[in-house]
């Protein structure tokens, strides 16, 4: 931790923090790739490259590294980083609870060493928005794809980053500021010391990221959540890989815009 500089000594605090809570309340499944809170999950979005088996994979920003155990219960090779030792604690038991190995790694996704390799896949689920330097690391991504390699991740949309404003019964809708500069979601911790910050972007600044870092679009998504609160929970199980009861309460806002959305690059081979 003392190799941190401070912007992600407070993060790595933040997480650290939050870690037990956040695993506790919220339902992530290994069974399916999930992009964000109640959308559907990626057997029915269909962006990761396929076969999955032999490929190695890199996720920035893993937390308990649910997509990682997902992607190595398929036969891909996995490395997951993340700042906080509490929340890789947690991926490890998860791994070893489900019979995969991972190759967790304590590190800024912001300062990626040569030593990680190259990928044949990076993946990020809203990782990618606490970035001080979002551009760079999509630079940095970049540079360790493989040929022909995919750079899957998901960016906080900026239509969401309103508030959300209830006229009367019927009209109700999102007031946004500014579409180009989003008030920052800045969350803080106990102390002073772990405070993290999310930042929106217009959707065209994150294509611009992939073109100038030399990639191929390939798909742009912008999904809206699914409605968890006319499911079964069998069904909600099944097709809702991201869940929580805090997160079911947004499921009307969420139905009318996006939350996130989803950009999937190629480089050339």
């Amino acid at each position: 931790m003392d190799d941190f500089n401070g912007f992600t000594a407070r993060t790595a605090r933040y997480w650290d923090e939050l870690a037990n809570d956040y695993q506790k309340s919220t339902t992530i499944s290994v069974k399916d790739f999930h992009y964000g809170p109640l959308l559907p999950g990626d057997s029915e979005l269909n962006l990761l490259p396929k076969p999955l088996t032999g490929t190695r994979c890199l996720e920035l920003g893993c937390g308990a590294a649910q997509n990682s155990v997902y992607l190595a219960r398929k036969g891909a090779e996995c490395v997951a980083v993340d700042v906080s030792r509490e929340q890789l604690n947690h991926a490890e038991k998860l791994a070893d609870g489900y019979g995969v190995s991972l190759d967790l790694q304590l590190l800024d996704m912001e300062a990626l060493p040569e030593e990680l390799g190259t990928f044949d896949l990076i993946h990020s689920a809203y990782g990618v928005p606490f970035a001080a330097n979002p551009e760079a690391l999509i630079r940095r991504c970049a540079e360790l794809l493989r040929p022909g390699g995919v750079l899957l991740f998901s960016l906080g949309h900026p239509v969401y980053a309103g508030e959300w404003t209830e006229l009367d019964e019927e009209e109700r809708g999102i007031f946004l500021t500014s579409y180009f500069d989003p008030t920052p979601d800045v969350r803080e911790g106990e102390g002073e010391e772990a405070v993290v910050c999310a930042r929106a972007y217009p959707v065209s600044e994150g294509v611009e990221w992939i073109l100038r870092a030399g990639l191929r679009l390939t798909a742009l998504r912008e999904p809206a959540a699914l409605p968890v609160h006319q499911m079964e929970r069998e069904e909600r199980r099944k097709r809702v890989p991201y869940y929580s009861p805090e997160w079911a309460e947004q499921v009307f806002e969420m139905q009318r815009f996006p939350i996130v959305n989803i950009l999937r690059a190629e480089k050339a081979v």
